[in-house]
């Protein structure tokens, strides 16, 4: 049957509204334990960022209502998110949006590694916010922006304290990081004041070349609630390269679901109960 040239151009309307966005994707983990089986994706209007989120994201929306928003940033500030995709992927898969810096890397040995501008985070608040009023989108009406958290690991902590400022941020979560006395990626303990959400740092013990730095942040913050967890043996490296990003992964996750979600997790952060994890320590304050 020979179709017209409105047909042909409706057609093609509606493959670009469906499929046009993604440019290629990848499955990690079998897409992690939660209930959304998590993609990582690379999305045309954005492709030097990657999108960690549900595969079906109405299924997911459907039981938790819009989804809430993590902006990440990488270790070593690089443009690459390859090496915390375990994480990120198991946060998605229980119904979270993460719009991680660098393009998506199917295998470490595929490309070199760059430094990424300090202030490199906002694109992605700017895009994701864009994205959930815009027609046609995967996210429009899917996702919250009054929901969003800043997050990074080493480099990619000082990336987030860069813009620490920014209102749009809820909350924020620092991994393998501090600021202390130094400057890094445009950030320095000045940048402190900045904070207007509650924060958690996740560290790996004293062998975390970031723990005396995390443990001074945590001393001089004073006006917000801060918590400072710490898996005591993991180490600088975390546990990112576990299956389903091991208990780091356990711990973004309650803290999300305390912060956005609604369940209370106050047995954990404030009370200190740590019953599920054994082997890290935890003080919080300002609550």
């Amino acid at each position: 049957m020979k179709l017209n040239t409105f047909t042909l151009s409706l057609l093609l309307l509606i493959k670009t509204i469906s499929f046009g966005q993604i440019i290629k994707t990848k499955r990690v983990d079998d897409g992690g334990s939660g209930e959304y089986k998590a993609i990582a994706v690379s999305e045309k209007s954005l492709s030097d960022f990657v999108v960690y989120r549900p595969e079906k994201i109405k299924k997911a929306v459907k039981k938790e209502g819009k989804l809430p928003i993590i902006v990440w940033a990488n270790g070593g500030c690089m443009d690459s998110s390859i090496h915390h995709e375990k994480l990120l992927t198991e946060v998605a898969s229980h119904g979270y949006i993460i719009v991680a810096i660098g393009k998506l890397q199917m295998t470490v040995p595929e490309r070199m590694h760059k430094h990424t501008p300090d202030n490199e985070l906002l694109k992605a608040i700017d895009w994701i916010t864009e994205q959930a009023k815009t027609k046609g989108t995967d996210y429009y009406k899917n996702v919250d922006p009054s929901k969003i958290a800043a997050a990074g690991q080493s480099c990619g902590g000082a990336q987030t304290f860069k813009i620490a400022d920014d209102s749009r941020i809820k909350t924020y979560m620092i991994f393998n990081a501090g600021m202390g006395d130094m400057t890094m990626a445009g950030a320095s303990k000045s940048s402190l004041e900045n904070l207007h959400g509650k924060i958690i740092y996740i560290i790996g013990g004293k062998s975390d070349v970031a723990y005396q730095n995390a443990l001074l942040d945590y001393e001089r913050i004073n006006h917000v609630p801060v918590v400072f967890s710490n898996h005591i043996t993991a180490g600088h490296g975390g546990t990112f390269a576990e299956q389903y990003g091991g208990s780091f992964a356990k711990m973004a996750l309650d803290w999300l679901d305390w912060e956005f979600k609604e369940n209370d997790k106050s047995d954990i952060f404030i009370n200190k109960n740590l019953s599920r994890y054994p082997g890290w320590s935890l003080e919080s304050k300002n609550f």
